[in-house]
């Protein structure tokens, strides 16, 4: 067995990880230059990635014994992607804002006061001194009086997230074996690191790839200077025409902005996904945009969130989640039983101890989740109801990306705390949970979306031990040193640039998370809407049919819709990809047809120069921004 996880490949994560997320909160938070953390295979990580290689094969050339080997080049990348994982706009740096918006607003806007009075004060940021810093900014974060009261709050939110991602661990050690030793899925996003990492010297020789490589990087160059130069010209390939405008009146105008962009990046890692996947992305798109225009014809657009597309789509996940514990059944049983301490068939070395440390990290963390939010104030079965959708979300999103790898997959606006909020009823949820109510702007930090989800990160890891052979528990031991780096390499990233800079002064979101989230609970306690279970039905109506597509495919070898497909496609980053999903499939359905598996292997390294190349020069624009402080050409997502 190889020692992929060495020392030295733990410093280098561990050095690059506050670099990392210096980065990214700069580019996303402040500058609003791009968003890596957005996309399944993280960009930034990547753009690290290469001049790791690059370096380490003339290291390996002059100095074969000090070259780093695959393994440990695949680790940094774990670490690097974790640690991105924590900084990214769907975790930490939705929660710091959330932290410190109340003490700060509350006496100048005359609002939250309900909300005031059922507050954790052991969650929060109150402290004046160091709310004017983090505000109005001009100051450093490493006085006393300002860092001294984030220290609690922070190490508080620190010991949940941690929490969270013991569970996550012990469900990803629970799936490890049925899904990568013995289902073999493909993980489609850990390909351009895996061939990054074991085939450098053979990509780089490939003309193909240099030309995918040298086709996305001159778009973004020329675009780039677009930017700064604005009589230069530019390629128009986002936002290049808008359908809708073809359809100004009704029932066909209801469709929604439906603009065509042909990201180059995502042409590539769309050809990696498999054609059925990509056929079901924008098939069901435009499914949704006819569901718009059947509401407008049949005149329910005016119904509030009609037809409620993303509850269907989290039926979707709730589906995909059912269909994985269905699929790994035996897997579960075999583990309960080894826990109790039975005999079972064809016990591998180490396995029992393997689904000792899971049961261990999954009891210890869901307890701590408990304890946490009983001490908060919330409700035992509304906790227990939260954590259980929001981990059968967390399993979704592993599965999809295990074995089909989508580009994106986000999930806005519809997390378990929303759900339970519309079956409840804003009307009695307040009055009768006025805790739990507050305690779910809390968790608008991992549930506001799920684009950067660590989860998959875990499994993925285990899946590039398996394929290297080496030790999956060292690879455990490493991710379990770069999570704890990542939450407080993010922390202090978001608290540097706020006190440098000043929430409010940022261009992008800044302190926008914190008042999107505040105002919305103030809204539930002061203008709640009627109970509706409308939405409801919506979420059982999309599992319902995706469980219906997985028996279709079940039954039927050729039936070509994936519910995959249909989960993700109602997204915000599926109105963004569309197109160029749509461009991908045909492109490789075409190869596939009348070339078969030998014109299709040989044109991969085209489609990864074409995601290299965009991430490089796209990445090249963020750095140059950050640097120079001005506004640059974004490649993603606009």
């Amino acid at each position: 067995m190889k020692q992929g996880v060495t020392l030295r490949s733990v410093l280098i994560g561990l050095v690059l990880i506050p670099a990392n997320a210096f980065w990214v909160v700069l580019t996303e938070i402040m500058w609003l230059s791009g968003q890596p953390a957005t996309i399944s295979l993280f960009y930034n990580v990547i753009f690290i990635l290469v001049p790791i290689v690059v370096i380490n094969m003339g290291v390996k050339r002059f100095r074969p014994h000090w070259a780093l080997q695959p393994p440990e080049i695949l680790v940094v990348y774990t670490m690097l992607s974790l640690g991105t994982a924590m900084c990214g706009v769907d975790l930490i740096t939705i929660l710091v804002p959330i932290m410190s918006h109340l003490h700060r607003y509350a006496p100048v806007e005359g609002r939250y006061a309900e909300i005031m009075r059922h507050l954790p004060d052991w969650l929060v940021v109150s402290d004046p001194v160091a709310l004017e810093s983090t505000y109005v900014g001009q100051e450093s974060i490493y006085k006393y009086a300002n860092w001294r009261p984030w220290l609690g709050p922070v190490a508080w939110w620190s010991a949940f997230i941690m929490a969270l991602c013991a569970v996550m661990w012990g469900i990803n050690l629970i799936l490890r074996r049925q899904w990568t030793e013995n289902e073999k899925l493909s993980y489609p996003i850990i390909q351009v690191p895996m061939i990054l990492a074991s085939e450098p010297e053979r990509l780089f020789r490939n003309r193909l790839f240099w030309t995918g490589c040298l086709i996305a990087g001159s778009i973004d160059v020329v675009n780039g200077l677009h930017v700064l130069y604005p009589l230069f010209p530019k390629f128009p390939v986002v936002y290049i025409v808008n359908i809708q405008s073809f359809f100004p009146e009704r029932p066909w105008s209801d469709m929604g902005w439906t603009w065509v962009s042909l990201y180059p990046f995502a042409i590539g890692m769309a050809f990696l996904m498999p054609t059925d996947l990509a056929f079901s992305c924008w098939f069901f798109y435009i499914f949704w945009k006819l569901q718009r225009v059947g509401a407008a014809y049949i005149g329910m657009h005016g119904m509030p969130g009609f037809p409620f597309i993303a509850e269907q789509t989290a039926g979707g996940y709730y589906a995909i989640a059912l269909i994985a514990l269905w699929v790994t059944r035996r897997r579960l049983v075999r583990a309960a039983r080894m826990f109790m301490g039975r005999a079972v068939e064809r016990e591998a070395p180490g396995e029992r101890g393997e689904t000792r440390m899971a049961a261990l990290l999954i009891s210890g963390g869901m307890a701590f989740l408990i304890w946490f939010c009983l001490r908060a104030g919330m409700s035992l079965w509304i906790t227990i109801a939260l954590f259980g959708l929001f981990f059968l979300i967390s399993l979704a999103i592993t599965r999809m990306r295990a074995e089909l790898g989508p580009i994106s997959h986000d999930l806005h606006h519809v997390g378990p705390q929303l759900q339970i909020l519309k079956f409840i009823g804003s009307t009695e949820m307040p009055k009768a949970y006025p805790n739990d109510t507050v305690m779910f702007g809390f968790f608008n930090f991992f549930n506001r979306a799920y684009r950067s989800h660590p989860m998959p990160h875990g499994l993925e890891a285990f899946a590039i031990a398996e394929r290297l052979k080496f030790s999956h528990l060292h690879y455990l031991a490493a991710m379990w040193v770069a999570i704890p780096a990542g939450i407080l390499s993010a922390f202090w990233a978001m608290l540097w640039l706020l006190n440098k800079y000043g929430a409010t002064q940022t261009i992008g979101p800044g302190e926008w998370f914190g008042r999107e989230t505040w105002i919305e609970v103030d809204r539930w306690f002061t203008a709640p809407e009627a109970t509706q279970m409308a939405p409801t039905y919506a979420i059982l109506i999309g599992l319902g049919f995706s469980l219906a597509l997985a028996a279709l495919r079940m039954a039927f070898r050729w039936w070509p819709l994936h519910p995959v497909g249909y989960a993700i496609s109602g997204s915000w980053s599926m109105d963004q990809l569309w197109a160029a999903v749509m461009v991908a499939w045909l492109i490789k359905a075409l190869l596939l047809k009348y070339g078969g598996a030998r014109a299709y292997k040989p044109a991969v390294p085209f489609f990864v120069g074409l995601i290299i190349g965009e991430f490089m020069v796209g990445s090249f624009w963020n750095l140059y921004g950050v640097i120079m402080e001005v506004r640059v050409y974004h490649f993603w997502p606009y």
